[in-house]
């Protein structure tokens, strides 16, 4: 019995090990959230998204924004997302966030290792193509 225990434990220890193993050899990401003529030297936007509308907010005019944070990671998906700011509230964040996660960039020829990179991104919802709302205008610059 004691020799079970010892050999459950040794190898409970030993998955433990190993797995902060792998974390110690991810690459980790570099922060461009306040550059993005860095980022665009490092990674470019393949394909974006234009997020839905959602219907309830449309049918009652409201604009607004979601700001977000996220890494870029080695496959050029969006991870690891936050949300740093929502205008008004969290009427867009569902519709923008599955957006986001659609986005895919390409790096360029300088970053030939796939280093990932933590930036920001805003995505705007309006009624009217030019109306931007103040908080979203304030927060996008």
């Amino acid at each position: 019995m004691r020799r079970v225990l010892f050999l459950t434990s040794a190898l409970a220890l030993s998955a433990c090990n190993s797995t902060s193993d792998v974390k110690d050899n991810e690459i980790q990401p570099i922060d461009f959230e306040g550059d993005k003529k860095a980022l665009e030297k490092m990674w470019i936007v393949l394909k974006n998204d234009y997020p839905i509308y959602p219907t309830d907010a449309a049918r009652r005019g409201i604009s607004g924004c979601v700001d977000f944070s996220f890494v870029i990671n080695s496959e050029g998906k969006a991870q690891n997302i936050q949300v740093i700011k929502a205008i008004p509230d969290s009427t867009f964040i569902r519709s923008a966030k599955k957006s986001l996660k659609k986005f895919r960039w390409q790096p360029t020829e300088l970053n030939d290792e796939r280093q990932p990179a933590i930036t920001t991104l805003q995505l705007d919802f309006s009624t009217t193509p030019v109306m931007k709302i103040a908080e979203c205008i304030a927060s996008d610059a």
